[in-house]
């Protein structure tokens, strides 16, 4: 079984790491369901857009000197994940996938909007999502590509390093993209802004992931 705080830098990978799905749903316990439905409730009076679907559940992380990682995850009810938001800490972790996305010498950065629910205000690497059940950390990242820029890779995703995110409680898959030269992204409603930015003249207000990320910009 991984530590949370082994994870808690960057943990370079050779290969993709390898996602084992358990098929029984993960459910938490020692925290009351009405506790967590109350939560919940309250967070889609304050965002109508706020969605109780299916997302993974780590359950474990087990990592190689070689450069090989093994996730265990299962299905579980993005409420859960979502209400720790709050405080209310259920035991959920997720699994995401993130990406350093280049045009040439340039990455893409994107500065998160207010109504989001980690890092709003603050600058990160875009894409990046959650996996979803059924999908693999490569395709939701080109998935996430293009909803969140509306620009496709000229290349498969190079799966580069997994790491903890403590603030966001997820696992996060990190891969590096590369865009056309000419690549216009387009934006979504989750940044208020999206620019390109040399990795030596990165935006003041990174989130805590992207401030760890920028090791990996010249890898």
């Amino acid at each position: 079984m991984s530590q949370h705080g082994d994870f808690q830098r960057l943990v370079p990978v050779r290969t993709a790491p390898v996602v084992i799905t358990e098929e029984d749903p993960w459910t938490p316990s020692g925290v009351d369901p009405k506790v967590i439905d109350a939560a919940w409730q309250a967070i889609c009076e304050a965002n109508p857009r706020a969605f109780d679907g299916q997302v993974l559940h780590v359950l474990d992380v087990q990592g190689t000197d070689e450069g090989t990682v093994t996730i265990r995850v299962a299905p579980c009810a993005y409420r859960y994940y979502a209400v720790q938001v709050n405080g209310l800490d259920c035991g959920a972790r997720t699994l995401g996938a993130k990406a350093l996305v280049y045009s040439e010498d340039r990455l893409l950065l994107g500065q998160r909007a207010d109504w989001v629910m980690y890092y709003p205000g603050q600058w990160e690497f875009v894409p990046g999502g959650s996996v979803q059940p059924g999908q693999s950390p490569e395709e939701t990242i080109l998935e996430e590509l293009q909803e969140e820029t509306g620009c496709h890779a000229v290349e498969s995703p190079e799966s580069l390093a997994v790491t903890y995110d403590p603030q966001a409680y997820s696992w996060e898959v990190i891969h590096r993209i590369r865009l056309k030269a000419n690549a216009t992204p387009v934006g979504s409603l989750e940044y208020d802004q999206l620019n390109w930015f040399r990795s030596t003249d990165l935006p003041a207000g990174l989130s805590p992931i992207a401030q760890r990320m920028t090791a990996l910009c010249n890898a």
